[in-house]
């Protein structure tokens, strides 16, 4: 008693995200996702989303820096959209497929402006050796992704996609594959990880040290409704050969528009 009833077809269960990258779940017609992402420097990244029908979700996200403590706000360049087609339902046998776009990257938005140096001198740096006007993370931008669950011990889903972002001010106009993982321990509690290769995000020094984006994170539903995520992102990551890991705290709701 006293433990959280989930239902065994949730979003808790069947997640529309796990980290950073999407998966074939989308919201059914007249639900709503809304969640506020919590990570460094005082950033704030707010998600609204919801179903158009049971096969397409379309959403707008926006957020900045410094949105929490002292210093003055700022606010990413713009809000983005993001939106999703549900292609094929999953059997038995087949995943689910999902076709879509999302335009919102993570992490701190680097300005040229950010680099305190003459203008002269911000009209020559290469952009394969410094960050210019993108995320620390690339926007997903058009993806392709499948998604089955299975049931045994735990209830598990596996992920695999593809997507080829538009943000190329770094010169890199590769795509990229990625893969992830969600598991069900307990009614109320899921652990999910995902891993990027990032074979779009690989020449500017330091990104990824190509080495790609590890995340794994935890996930308690404190309602029905109700989900409080913790995650560790960049598990590869190191400066000055230590770790440079982020952690980041997300608030997740779902409800209904009907």
């Amino acid at each position: 008693q006293g433990q959280m009833l989930v239902k065994e077809d949730s979003y808790f269960s069947k997640p529309v995200h796990l980290i950073d990258l999407p998966t074939a779940s989308i919201l059914r017609g007249g639900d709503l996702r809304t969640s506020l992402r919590l990570y460094d420097q005082g950033g704030a990244l707010s998600y609204l989303s919801v179903g158009i029908s049971n096969r397409m979700m379309f959403g707008v996200s926006f957020g900045g820096l410094h949105v929490i403590g002292g210093e003055n706000v700022k606010w990413n360049d713009r809000p983005n959209v993001h939106i999703a087609y549900r292609v094929v339902e999953e059997n038995l046998v087949m995943p689910a497929l999902s076709l879509g776009y999302d335009g919102q990257g993570y992490g701190i938005f680097e300005r040229r402006d950010n680099y305190n140096v003459p203008d002269s001198v911000k009209r020559t740096l290469d952009p394969k050796k410094t960050m210019l006007d993108r995320y620390s993370v690339k926007s997903r931008g058009f993806y392709a992704v499948v998604s089955k669950g299975y049931a045994s011990l735990w209830k598990i889903g596996l992920h695999a996609g593809m997507s080829y972002s538009l943000e190329h001010s770094d010169g890199d106009t590769d795509p990229t594959i990625f893969m992830g993982t969600d598991m069900l321990i307990s009614r109320d509690l899921g652990f999910v990880a995902e891993y990027d290769f990032a074979t779009n995000d690989d020449r500017v020094r330091g990104a990824n040290n190509g080495k790609g984006f590890l995340n794994i994170g935890f996930k308690w539903a404190i309602t029905t409704r109700i989900y409080l995520e913790f995650d560790v992102k960049d598990l590869l990551a190191k400066k000055d050969n230590r770790p440079d890991v982020r952690r980041i705290l997300r608030f997740v709701y779902y409800g209904s528009v009907k």
